[in-house]
């Protein structure tokens, strides 16, 4: 199985090595992006659009040639749903690492920063009552800035027929619950997707650098079965002679 990684800020593709070692080895082939202009804040990304690093997502789904696993991580969550849009018939499952997938029309970091337009998002108000949602939302705050702030385009429902896990590792599976009970910002997208596994991995930013063994057996449990390696069965027997 193919299985696409793609880092949050300000990430790039080394820092999924651990994570990548432990798929490899379980064998599967693990793909880890560094998106243009995205792995540094002093990066060039002079002319980049939210729809040119999508569209290099996209390219490594193309480039895979056969059905595959995404994952995105923190910040790109919504660049990875994006995606998903784009190649709904080739993914069999999208795995959101300490984010979530943004809705059709927000912002791709609606819900976790003031647009930098100064709009509000249908998050406003909720962050003053939901300490969890506050917290998380200084932390991509202070990462994140406008650069990938643009709205979410989403024209293909078969996007909700792709199973989706998301790992709670900033914030909790329950915050996650409780933020679709609300139908807020960070979570409606979650409301149409016809399957969603939530997972917990307390840990801080980074969990394919803080808990790699971990993340990695959860996107292993994600892998649907049948798309896993073949176990080998050893060389044939010999016959005996006649």
């Amino acid at each position: 199985m193919d299985v696409i990684l793609v880092p949050g800020l300000w990430l790039d593709a080394s820092s999924w090595r651990d994570v990548a070692e432990r798929l490899s080895a379980a064998g599967h082939r693990p793909h880890a992006l560094t998106l243009h202009g995205l792995n540094s804040r002093e990066a060039n990304r002079r002319g980049m659009m939210l729809a040119d690093h999508v569209a290099e997502i996209v390219s490594a789904i193309d480039r895979a040639g056969g059905p595959v696993v995404l994952v995105g991580h923190a910040e790109s969550c919504g660049l990875v749903h994006a995606a998903v849009n784009r190649r709904p018939e080739r993914v069999v499952r999208a795995i959101y690492v300490g984010g979530l997938p943004t809705v059709h029309g927000a912002h791709v970091l609606s819900g976790f920063t003031v647009d930098a337009r100064g709009t509000t998002t249908k998050t406003a108000g909720y962050r003053a009552v939901d300490p969890s949602l506050a917290g998380l939302y200084r932390r991509m705050t202070e990462n994140s800035s406008h650069v990938l702030d643009e709205v979410q385009r989403l024209t293909d429902d078969r996007r909700f027929d792709v199973p989706v896990t998301v790992v709670a590792n900033e914030f909790t599976a329950d915050d996650v619950r409780r933020w679709m009970a609300a139908n807020i910002d960070p979570a409606r997208e979650l409301l149409m997707i016809r399957e969603v596994s939530l997972v917990d991995l307390p840990s801080g930013h980074w969990p394919q650098i803080e808990r790699p063994a971990d993340l990695s057996r959860i996107i292993l449990d994600a892998i649907p079965a049948s798309e896993l390696p073949l176990a080998s069965t050893g060389p044939a027997p010999v016959a005996p002679s006649p």
